[in-house]
């Protein structure tokens, strides 16, 4: 069931609802206001035949009898008896019998002053007549026939106009919904122009207020992003190719040279080193591709355990000086009295991978390949510092420091692929830690790293 039927029938159910609710108050109401007039008609009838057969003199019953014939106000099956004391009759205008004679009832209406009795659609109003001799009882009895055939065209006047107002809330609750879904239907027209090769188109927005206009901002916000990624796949496939494609190319163009002709064998050594250059540099760059895949599949699936952070650098400091022993590494640490903050929930293996490539730019850029770590503790969390003295990175490039295969100006002629940050960012977004940079165009880069602790 589409909406548009759906948003029609709820609305003409609620409509229906709020009717037949309307419809039956009328009708009850009405009922009710028939049956008063009626029973004071009644009422009225009672006392007044209790009045004249008792109270005037010269009225006899045959005489009230025939008055009583004469009326031009005669009800429908009417029927006026007075009871004495001793529950006898002393006058009725109908000789069909009176079904509230019973002495019981008599009785009943005697003790309370008044009594109505409803039976197939005949009324009985008794009500009670003291003078200073008896206690009568008069019961006055007929059936309101115009009363009930006024509710009946009441009730056929109702059930039309509910039939009515239904086929009227159907048929304007579908035009209404057609027009409230006719952006939607827009909507979903634009949306189904979107391919992969168009992008950059965005929907209408409309006036920007109300709910359909920020769900077509907030589709045109995921839109920018997807079409971010797609632009960001682009330029990771093809910096990708063109980083395997080099070092295959350079070691196919060696080996074909070397078997243009005979050589020696010190020839043979020097092509043989510098292809295995090569291959190491495409084994690093496979590596370092695996571990942005890696990084991926552990964010969907990932479990970490409590690692002391501190004996984490201790452990990258000794990765790096046996990789690189050119390198010098300063590593001074302000260890806090609660070695618990020093504890924090991760993988071993990512965070290492991001520390080592930290001190690993740091030593690489300065000069000198010198750096100073620093690492401090507290309540919150770990604070980590790398701090070289390498030429800096210019304000321009610092938003793209962090976007795969990027490699700033200041990188010419230094060896690597621009994946590291990218792999740092992400392992350090994943452990729910913070990077940020402090640097100055030559005058070096200060990296800071904050780590929550396990708490």
């Amino acid at each position: 069931m589409n909406i548009r039927t759906r948003l029609t029938l709820q609305f003409a159910g609620i409509v229906a609802v709020i009717v037949v609710l309307s419809h039956i108050s009328i009708y009850y109401f009405s009922s009710q206001y028939r049956a008063t007039q009626f029973q004071n008609r009644l009422r009225e009838k009672a006392n007044t035949t209790a009045d004249l057969l008792i109270n005037v003199d010269d009225i006899s019953v045959e005489l009230l009898r025939i008055l009583d014939r004469s009326k031009k106000d005669l009800l429908f099956q009417e029927n006026v008896t007075v009871y004495n004391f001793r529950n006898q009759v002393l006058y009725t205008n109908n000789s069909k019998e009176d079904f509230g004679s019973d002495p019981e009832f008599l009785n009943k209406v005697r003790s309370t002053g008044e009594q109505v009795l409803v039976k197939d659609q005949v009324e009985l109003v008794a009500v009670l007549y003291n003078d200073d001799y008896n206690k009568y009882v008069i019961t006055a009895s007929a059936t309101d026939t115009y009363g009930l055939r006024k509710l009946g065209n009441l009730m056929e006047i109702l059930t039309a106009s509910f039939i009515l107002i239904m086929i009227i809330v159907i048929v304007s609750g579908w035009i209404y919904a057609g027009r409230a879904l006719r952006p939607i239907s827009k909507m979903v027209n634009q949306v189904n122009e979107i391919s992969a090769s168009n992008l950059d188109v965005r929907l209408d927005e409309g006036n920007g207020k109300d709910e359909i206009s920020r769900l077509a901002g907030t589709f045109n916000k995921m839109l920018d992003r997807i079409e971010a990624s797609f632009r960001m796949q682009k330029m990771f496939v093809a910096n990708a190719s063109h980083e395997i494609k080099n070092p295959l190319t350079v070691i196919t163009s060696q080996v074909e040279v070397a078997l243009l002709r005979d050589r020696s064998t010190e020839e043979y050594k020097n092509t043989l080193t510098s292809v295995l250059e090569d291959v190491r540099r495409l084994n690093r760059f496979s590596k370092r591709l695996l571990d942005l895949a890696r990084i991926d599949a552990d964010a969907l699936n990932a479990e970490f355990i409590p690692i002391r952070f501190d004996e984490l650098i201790w452990k990258c400091l000794e990765d790096i000086r046996r990789n690189h022993p050119e390198y010098t590494v300063t590593f001074i640490p302000e260890l806090p009295e609660n070695e618990e903050q020093l504890i924090v929930n991760g993988s071993a293996d990512l965070l290492t991978i991001a520390l080592v490539n930290i001190i690993d730019n740091g030593c690489k850029f300065s000069p000198d390949h010198k750096v100073t770590l620093s690492l401090s503790a507290d309540e919150n969390g770990c604070y980590f510092t790398c701090t070289d003295n390498g030429p800096g990175i210019p304000a321009e490039e610092r938003e793209m420091i962090f976007e795969p295969f990027y490699r700033g100006k200041t990188t010419v002629g230094v060896p690597g692929h621009g994946i590291g940050l990218s792999l740092v960012h992400r392992i350090v977004n994943l452990h729910g830690g913070t990077i940020q940079f402090e640097s100055a165009q030559a005058q070096g880069t200060t990296v800071k790293v904050f780590m929550p602790n396990a708490k």
